[in-house]
């Protein structure tokens, strides 16, 4: 995943202290010893959005294009309704039934 507010699970217009807060919460569920990969991303989103300002300029000058995850996970979070598979959305966007 690539979209820092999904990655620390906030909403786009999420204060300083929710962003905080979720970054904690995402540290304290997945420290660096045992999951390293989570919290280097974790931390990765965290420094991109970290204050208003930040969450400004990402908003304005952030080009990378949103994963098959991101698009996903806008399209429908986990959760009820229940979501498609990551391999059916990359064969429906391939043409593929």
């Amino acid at each position: 995943m690539n979209d820092p507010f999904l990655i620390l699970g906030v909403a786009e217009q999420a204060d300083d202290a929710a962003i905080e807060a979720a970054y904690r919460e995402g540290i304290r569920r997945s420290p660096p010893d045992r999951d390293p990969r989570r919290f280097e991303a974790l931390r990765n989103a965290y420094e991109k959005i970290r204050t208003r300002r930040d969450r400004l300029a990402y908003d304005l000058f952030d080009t990378t294009p949103p994963d098959i995850e991101d698009l996903l996970q806008r399209a429908a979070p986990t959760g009820a309704p229940q979501r498609p598979s990551i391999e059916l959305f990359k064969a429906l966007l391939k043409g593929r039934p």
